[in-house]
Protein backbone atom coordinates (compact mmCIF):
# COMPACT_ATOMS: atom_id res chain seq x y z
CA UNK A 1 0.00 0.00 0.00
CA UNK A 2 1.45 3.27 -1.20
CA UNK A 3 1.52 6.21 1.70
CA UNK A 4 0.89 6.60 5.34
CA UNK A 5 -1.66 6.33 7.63
CA UNK A 6 -2.24 8.87 9.82
CA UNK A 7 -4.22 7.61 13.21
CA UNK A 8 -5.79 10.07 15.59
CA UNK A 9 -6.08 9.12 19.02
CA UNK A 10 -7.04 11.38 22.07
CA UNK A 11 -6.04 14.63 20.02
CA UNK A 12 -2.88 13.13 18.84
CA UNK A 13 -2.02 12.41 15.69
CA UNK A 14 0.87 9.96 14.92
CA UNK A 15 2.22 8.60 10.98
CA UNK A 16 2.39 4.32 10.77
CA UNK A 17 2.57 2.20 7.51
CA UNK A 18 0.29 -0.46 6.99
CA UNK A 19 2.27 -2.98 9.17
CA UNK A 20 2.83 -1.07 12.30
CA UNK A 21 -0.68 0.13 11.87
CA UNK A 22 -2.26 -3.47 11.68
CA UNK A 23 0.39 -3.89 14.84
CA UNK A 24 -1.51 -1.39 16.46
CA UNK A 25 -4.84 -3.27 16.05
CA UNK A 26 -3.33 -6.61 17.06
CA UNK A 27 -2.10 -5.39 20.59
CA UNK A 28 -5.40 -3.43 21.23
CA UNK A 29 -3.86 -0.13 21.09
CA UNK A 30 -5.96 1.22 17.97
CA UNK A 31 -9.44 1.34 18.96
CA UNK A 32 -12.65 0.84 16.75
CA UNK A 33 -13.89 4.51 17.31
CA UNK A 34 -9.59 6.05 16.54
CA UNK A 35 -9.85 8.25 13.08
CA UNK A 36 -7.79 7.02 10.23
CA UNK A 37 -7.09 8.68 7.50
CA UNK A 38 -6.26 6.42 4.68
CA UNK A 39 -3.77 7.38 1.87
CA UNK A 40 -5.33 5.21 -1.28
CA UNK A 41 -8.90 6.61 -0.68
CA UNK A 42 -7.52 10.37 0.97
CA UNK A 43 -10.07 10.41 3.44
CA UNK A 44 -10.81 10.23 7.20
CA UNK A 45 -12.44 6.50 8.05
CA UNK A 46 -13.19 5.35 11.43
CA UNK A 47 -10.52 2.36 12.48
CA UNK A 48 -13.17 -0.01 12.28
CA UNK A 49 -13.99 0.69 8.50
CA UNK A 50 -10.16 0.60 7.73
CA UNK A 51 -10.47 -2.49 5.54
CA UNK A 52 -6.70 -3.72 6.36
CA UNK A 53 -7.12 -4.07 10.16
CA UNK A 54 -10.48 -5.35 10.18
CA UNK A 55 -9.62 -8.48 10.98
CA UNK A 56 -6.80 -7.63 13.52
CA UNK A 57 -9.70 -5.14 15.12
CA UNK A 58 -12.12 -8.10 15.72
CA UNK A 59 -9.37 -10.81 16.69
CA UNK A 60 -8.48 -7.98 19.57
CA UNK A 61 -12.42 -7.66 20.64
CA UNK A 62 -12.06 -11.22 21.44
CA UNK A 63 -9.13 -11.25 23.41
CA UNK A 64 -10.89 -8.32 25.32
CA UNK A 65 -8.10 -5.54 24.66
CA UNK A 66 -10.26 -2.85 23.30
CA UNK A 67 -11.17 -0.33 26.18
CA UNK A 68 -14.23 -0.37 27.81
CA UNK A 69 -16.56 2.42 27.69
CA UNK A 70 -16.67 4.88 30.91
CA UNK A 71 -19.16 4.28 33.44
CA UNK A 72 -21.50 7.02 33.87
CA UNK A 73 -20.10 9.62 36.70
CA UNK A 74 -22.13 8.94 39.91
CA UNK A 75 -24.30 12.01 41.06
CA UNK A 76 -24.25 13.87 44.86
CA UNK A 77 -27.38 14.02 45.94
CA UNK A 78 -26.98 14.85 49.22
CA UNK A 79 -25.30 18.23 47.81
CA UNK A 80 -27.98 18.56 45.55
CA UNK A 81 -30.44 18.46 48.00
CA UNK A 82 -28.62 20.57 50.40
CA UNK A 83 -28.42 23.46 47.92
CA UNK A 84 -32.23 23.17 46.98
CA UNK A 85 -32.60 23.18 50.47
CA UNK A 86 -30.49 26.63 50.66
CA UNK A 87 -32.75 28.19 48.16
CA UNK A 88 -35.97 27.32 50.07
CA UNK A 89 -34.52 28.81 53.25
CA UNK A 90 -35.89 32.37 52.49
CA UNK A 91 -39.37 30.83 52.76
CA UNK A 92 -41.46 32.59 55.27
CA UNK A 93 -43.16 29.46 57.02
CA UNK A 94 -40.31 26.66 56.41
CA UNK A 95 -37.49 28.75 55.88
CA UNK A 96 -36.03 27.89 59.62
CA UNK A 97 -36.64 23.92 59.09
CA UNK A 98 -34.91 24.34 55.43
CA UNK A 99 -31.98 26.44 56.64
CA UNK A 100 -30.80 23.59 59.30
CA UNK A 101 -31.72 20.43 56.85
CA UNK A 102 -29.48 22.50 54.28
CA UNK A 103 -26.55 22.66 56.44
CA UNK A 104 -27.24 18.77 57.40
CA UNK A 105 -27.08 17.20 54.03
CA UNK A 106 -24.87 20.01 52.88
CA UNK A 107 -22.45 18.61 54.89
CA UNK A 108 -23.11 15.47 53.55
CA UNK A 109 -22.72 16.25 50.59
CA UNK A 110 -19.18 18.22 51.15
CA UNK A 111 -17.97 14.37 52.88
CA UNK A 112 -19.66 12.58 50.09
CA UNK A 113 -18.07 15.18 47.27
CA UNK A 114 -14.32 13.98 48.70
CA UNK A 115 -15.53 10.64 47.99
CA UNK A 116 -15.95 10.33 44.44
CA UNK A 117 -13.60 12.65 42.55
CA UNK A 118 -15.29 16.29 44.11
CA UNK A 119 -18.68 16.05 42.56
CA UNK A 120 -20.87 18.21 43.81
CA UNK A 121 -18.89 19.79 45.87
CA UNK A 122 -19.64 23.32 44.51
CA UNK A 123 -23.37 22.73 45.24
CA UNK A 124 -22.74 21.68 48.59
CA UNK A 125 -20.66 24.69 49.26
CA UNK A 126 -23.46 26.71 48.00
CA UNK A 127 -25.97 25.29 49.54
CA UNK A 128 -23.99 25.64 52.73
CA UNK A 129 -23.58 28.96 52.24
CA UNK A 130 -27.26 29.84 51.38
CA UNK A 131 -28.36 27.55 54.47
CA UNK A 132 -25.90 29.96 56.87
CA UNK A 133 -26.80 33.16 55.05
CA UNK A 134 -31.33 32.40 55.55
CA UNK A 135 -30.84 31.12 58.95
CA UNK A 136 -30.91 34.07 61.03
CA UNK A 137 -33.64 36.01 58.57
CA UNK A 138 -35.73 32.27 58.91
CA UNK A 139 -35.09 32.01 62.74
CA UNK A 140 -36.41 35.81 63.46
CA UNK A 141 -39.13 35.36 61.11
CA UNK A 142 -40.03 32.28 62.75
CA UNK A 143 -39.28 33.41 65.71
CA UNK A 144 -42.32 36.08 65.21
CA UNK A 145 -44.45 34.02 63.80
CA UNK A 146 -44.32 32.45 67.23
CA UNK A 147 -44.59 35.63 69.19
CA UNK A 148 -47.80 36.46 66.72
CA UNK A 149 -49.32 33.46 67.47
CA UNK A 150 -49.07 33.17 71.24
CA UNK A 151 -49.91 36.88 71.90
CA UNK A 152 -53.51 36.45 71.95
CA UNK A 153 -52.99 33.83 74.50
CA UNK A 154 -51.73 36.81 76.66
Amino acid sequence: MAGQFVVTRNGRDSFCTEEELRNLAATGRLAAGDLVYHPVLGRWLYAREVEEVKRELGDATQLGRPHLPMAAPQSNGEAIAGFILGILGHLPLVGLVCCLLGIYFSSRGLKRASLIDNRGHGLAVAGLVLSIIFLIPATACGALMLGGMLSPLW
